[in-house]
């Protein structure tokens, strides 16, 4: 064949930056069909979330204090009717009435502007010929503009801050991340958006950001780290900024940290942090009860930060040391003792728990 004729070879594969990209983008793109969707359908369906997420839980052997959890949930007679939070803005929502602009207009609520200025038309025809001015048959002033109030119902995060170190580190981490696959797959509202944040080492990391897409969420947990120390504290403190920039954003009402632990910290949150008086030439050592307090101050203020917190212990009962069980009572949440847990105990208990954080 002459070379002329001969097809160019195929471009080389982007780099791994363009296909992150690209699944930001895809991302993106859903939640604003799933939004335009869902204002057509706002006002011909009441929002309302089941009391139970369904799973296919045939063959799933049942934790008892799950079951037994549910059992109350089913007896207090819940009409599983969530109680709806919404957004209110300027940008983005659905139109529900016009308002005074702070500032610049940016989305212009054209039949109250004109409303506004309808009882001036005359006055200023007549001002304008006085002028010698042509005269037009609609003035509009700034000081008749008027803006959209939007609002949009908002939506939930849920963040998994699992332990990655110790011996069940490994059964853990893919439990978790089975669940996150699983609540992602099957939840009832895509409004919802879920984050992992594994813990190991010294430090916490964020290795799912806030997502509810099944893909980026498969991409970014294909590799789960695992090993060395217990940063508990830190864990908690970062599942605390992730949420506190999710709340920032303006899309998220609610936050749930699920911490799936063993109530073992033993990673200072200085040394966390890289504080110097941690990793000098001669660090601070903290004692077995100062790392249990800096845990137990950061769930405090996982608490007061209206956060919903779930603890699920994965500790044998024999060597428990009952930390895990102190973090939720002082963060007000609540915490079940599960051992043996897989990702359906786990996504199921983090589902009734997210029902009954809407209903409060």
């Amino acid at each position: 064949m002459p070379p002329e004729e001969m097809q160019p070879p195929p471009p080389p594969p982007p780099p791994p930056q363009d296909m992150m990209e690209e699944e930001q983008e895809e991302q993106e793109q859903q939640e604003e069909e799933q939004e335009e969707n869902e204002e057509q359908e706002e006002e011909e369906q009441v929002d309302q979330v089941p009391e139970e997420f369904v799973f296919d839980s045939e063959g799933v052997i049942m934790d008892d204090d799950l079951m037994k959890f549910q059992s109350q949930q089913k007896a207090a007679g819940r009409t599983g009717r969530a109680r709806t939070q919404m957004i209110f803005s300027e940008e983005k929502g659905r139109y529900i009435k016009p308002m005074i602009p702070k500032g610049k207009v940016k989305k212009m609520a054209v039949d109250a502007t004109l409303r506004a200025a309808a009882p001036y038309q005359k006055a200023r025809r007549d001002r304008a010929a006085a002028k010698g001015e042509e005269v037009r048959n609609v003035y509009v002033e700034s000081a008749d503009f008027r803006a959209k109030k939007l609002a949009r119902k908002a939506g939930s995060l849920v963040i998994f801050a699992v332990d990655a170190s110790g011996s069940m580190a490994i059964n853990r981490m893919s439990s978790a991340k089975g669940a996150v696959i699983k609540l992602l797959s099957e939840t009832y509202t895509s409004r919802d958006k879920i984050s992992l944040i594994p813990f190991y080492g010294n430090k916490a990391e964020v290795l799912l950001p806030p997502s509810k897409s099944v893909a980026m969420a498969s991409n970014r947990l294909e590799t789960l780290p695992c090993g060395g120390g217990s940063p508990l504290a830190h864990a908690l403190e970062t599942a605390m900024r992730t949420g506190l920039n999710a709340m920032s954003s303006g899309d998220t009402s609610r936050v749930l940290i699920v911490c799936v632990t063993d109530g073992r910290a033993n990673v200072p949150l200085g040394v966390s942090n890289e504080d110097p008086e941690f990793v000098g030439e001669e660090p601070r050592k903290l004692t077995k009860d100062e790392l249990n307090e800096e845990v137990l101050e950061m769930a405090k203020q996982v608490g007061a930060l209206g956060m919903q917190l779930l603890v699920i212990d994965s500790e044998n009962q024999f060597v428990s040391t009952g930390l895990a069980k102190k973090i939720a009572e002082v963060a007000q949440g609540k915490y079940y003792y599960l051992p043996n847990a897989n990702e359906n105990t786990i996504a199921n208990s983090v589902a009734g728990a997210l029902v009954d954080a809407k209903n409060m």
